[in-house]
């Protein structure tokens, strides 16, 4: 289980919300461009050999937009930040850094996911934004450091902007939440745009900060909805609960989340898995979730046992179903290494040959996996420059041996 846990949590906490495609920009990340020192009319790429030097160590602010060819929702941010580069010259820098390529200063600064914004000043992270929002406030920040005022001043006028109070809620530590509370009473009460509570949306995005941001919201005013009660652990009260509203039981909140998502999704956090077992039992529907969003793929091959992976899918859940990458079960399966759980879904004729966005099978997944556990040991160096000591081969032995375990499941 602890191994689970940690896998969960080391994932992106918002993976889910980018998907595939070529990212729209005037500048191919491969250019000469990427490596300049003046990029022109256009944002250059900065890399892990120039990231220091250009923004830690800049006599001005800096914008970094962490970004992947393959995101989607990065072709939304991605002409905002190139039309920030003019706007900024000579009193502010703006970078663009793609993941895939510099993959160090991704790791070494705990981004998680793309699209992924970071503001730096006097060598320091000042702020980051972690999913799109309007043109105005990525220059509001901007305009705030390069006057010497905290961006935290610019998030407290923002608030009534629900988009950026989903933000700031996911992305804030506890002490501005605090702070934010003074000028904002309701932010953890008030309803946000679709009818979701603040609660509701914690409950839906597991991150290691969750349960500390799960209690500030009860501590401030958050009253547990019927589905909420699954996420808390409170199984009794759900059931006793759906004596009044059994259509709660299927029915997904206003983001898309089903009672079965929260609960598995919770399941990590909560002793003797939470209430997955409650909700199935209830007679919840697996094949009633139909949000990419909160698709139930990856949760349920992450509990990694294959009887109860069974019993969802008999009871309607459909492997195939992907999530906004175009990751079906059996790609989860193969990428996090469940021998077991790739040869349950191969046993339920899964179409091997089924690509998620970036036009991967599962086999491709593995070989690729495999490839790097290999090129790791024979360099002595992983992919993000760490060394690979003695204590640490038997590892990536490991890693090889179970690649090709599943690869040979798979006819590859």
């Amino acid at each position: 289980m602890n191994r689970i846990y940690s896998l969960i949590f080391a994932l992106p906490l918002f993976l889910a919300a980018c998907g595939s495609g070529e990212m729209d920009t005037a500048v191919d990340p491969q250019s000469a461009d990427r490596q300049s020192a003046d990029p022109g009319p256009v944002v250059t790429y900065v890399t892990t050999e120039t990231f220091d030097e250009e923004v830690l160590r800049s006599d001005i602010p800096v914008l970094v937009d962490f970004t992947a060819t393959w995101c989607v929702p990065c072709k939304v941010v991605d002409p905002i930040i190139m039309s920030l580069y003019p706007e900024m010259a000579g009193r502010a820098k703006v970078f663009k850094l793609d993941i895939d390529e510099d993959p160090e200063i991704y790791q070494r600064l705990g981004v998680n996911g793309v699209p992924h914004i970071l503001f730096f000043n006097k060598g320091e992270e000042q702020d980051r934004i972690v999913s799109p929002q309007p043109r105005e406030i990525y220059v509001q920040y901007l305009e705030a450091l390069i006057e010497g005022r905290s961006t935290l001043e610019v998030s407290l006028q923002l608030l009534e902007e629900d988009s950026f109070r989903r933000h700031f809620i996911m992305t804030r530590r506890t002490e501005d939440l605090e702070s934010a509370m003074e000028a904002f009473p309701g932010l953890m009460s008030d309803p946000l745009e679709n009818g979701q509570t603040p609660l509701s949306m914690i409950l839906n995005s597991p991150n290691y900060r969750q349960d500390e941001q799960i209690e500030f919201a009860l501590a401030n005013g958050a009253q547990p909805t019927t589905r909420d009660l699954v996420g808390l652990g409170r199984c009794d009260e759900f059931l006793a609960a759906l004596a009044g509203d059994p259509e709660a039981l299927d029915r997904p909140d206003p983001d898309g989340a089903s009672a079965l998502y929260v609960a598995i999704a919770r399941s990590y956090r909560l002793e003797n898995g939470g209430c997955v077992r409650a909700v199935l039992e209830a007679g919840a529907d697996p094949g009633a979730n139909t949000s990419q969003r909160y698709a139930l793929g990856r949760s349920v091959v992450l509990l990694d046992d294959p009887a109860l992976i069974a019993e969802f899918l008999d009871r309607g859940m459909d492997p195939r179903q992907t999530d906004e990458n175009g990751w079906n079960m059996l790609h989860w399966a193969a990428n996090y290494g469940y021998a077991d759980v790739v040869s349950l879904l191969v046993d339920r004729d899964l179409d091997l040959k089924a690509t998620n966005h970036k036009g991967e099978t599962a086999a491709d997944m593995v070989r690729e996996r495999r490839d790097r556990s290999a090129k790791a040991l024979e360099d002595g160096v992983d992919s993000y420059g760490r060394e690979v000591d003695e204590a640490a081969r038997p590892y990536y032995r490991e890693r090889i041996a179970r690649s090709d375990e599943i690869l040979a499941i798979l006819g590859a």
